[in-house]
């Protein structure tokens, strides 16, 4: 059981970790002054920090519940979420993944805006997290639990669910493994302000240097329906992280219907509303 005590954790994201997606998501321009070379993820973002008075304070994170702003253009986006232990050494943070779980880092598509943080956390009910978790004994160590799991997710209208997303692997993802891990610890010890992104070593700080975080390692491509649709209320959005060994693809949109849990799986379904 992961317990995620308020004002003790930080949620961070991770952008551009799954090949096609921000062009998909019409993001690829937010990036284009920062000055970085090659494939792979942009960048790390904040969309949780226990800081007091900041607009990122407020958790935004929950199981059952999808909020959507009056005339905002929401878009589901289907993750893997780490819980994180974090250490401190001098400058340097250390990254101890300790289980995963599904998440829904669902984003409002706003053209221009100055950092990725202020599309992340629109308040309670912004970011879906599963409260099904799956223990990572040896964290992402190669032959890691978390290898063999894929990711799929669902759009819940009119009485279907149909793919939102491309049902992915997990070790399908840019990064990943060891070397994610080196590199969410290079971003969180000193990535700078820069462009759409922002001086993650300040925020730690004053944010009290938390001690766990919750870190989403990139969303999936969408399909044609996921890339052209967005959230509306009344529809459930489901994100599904599964063992194909022990769960069958073919039966996902009916556990997503009864919400049910399986071993091998982790399953978020929230319901869209207005606010």
């Amino acid at each position: 059981m992961i317990e995620l005590v308020p004002g003790r954790w930080a949620g961070f994201g991770i952008a551009g970790n799954f090949a096609g997606h921000l062009e998909q998501a019409g993001e690829v321009k937010d990036f284009a002054s920062l000055k970085m070379s090659g494939e792979g993820p942009k960048g790390m973002f904040p969309y949780h920090l226990p800081i007091e008075g900041h607009f990122l304070s407020i958790d935004p994170v929950s199981a059952t519940d999808l909020a959507l702003p009056e005339g905002a253009q929401v878009q589901g986006e289907p993750e893997v979420a780490l819980a994180c232990e974090l250490s401190y050494r001098g400058d340097d943070v250390k990254v101890r993944p300790v289980a995963f779980a599904a998440f829904d880092d669902a984003s409002i598509r706003r053209e221009g805006a100055p950092k990725i943080s202020v599309k992340k956390n629109w308040g309670p009910g912004s970011k879906g997290l599963s409260s099904a978790w799956i223990d990572l004994p040896d964290g992402l160590a190669a032959g890691a639990a978390l290898d063999r799991f894929r990711i799929a997710s669902f759009l819940g209208r009119d009485g279907r669910w149909d793919a939102y997303g491309i049902d992915s692997p997990v070790a399908g993802y840019t990064l990943y493994g060891p070397a994610l891990v080196e590199w969410v610890e290079q971003k969180l010890s000193s990535q700078a302000d820069q462009g759409p992104l922002e001086d993650l070593p300040a925020l730690l700080e004053r944010a009290g240097r938390p001690e766990r975080a919750v870190i989403t390692i990139g969303a999936t491509r969408y399909t044609p329906l996921g890339e052209s649709t967005y959230l509306q209320p009344g529809d459930s959005f489901a994100v599904a992280v599964y063992d194909p060994s022990l769960v069958d693809a073919a039966t996902l949109p009916a556990l997503c219907s009864a919400g049910a849990s399986l071993p091998g799986l982790s399953l978020l379904v929230r319901k869209a509303r207005r606010v």
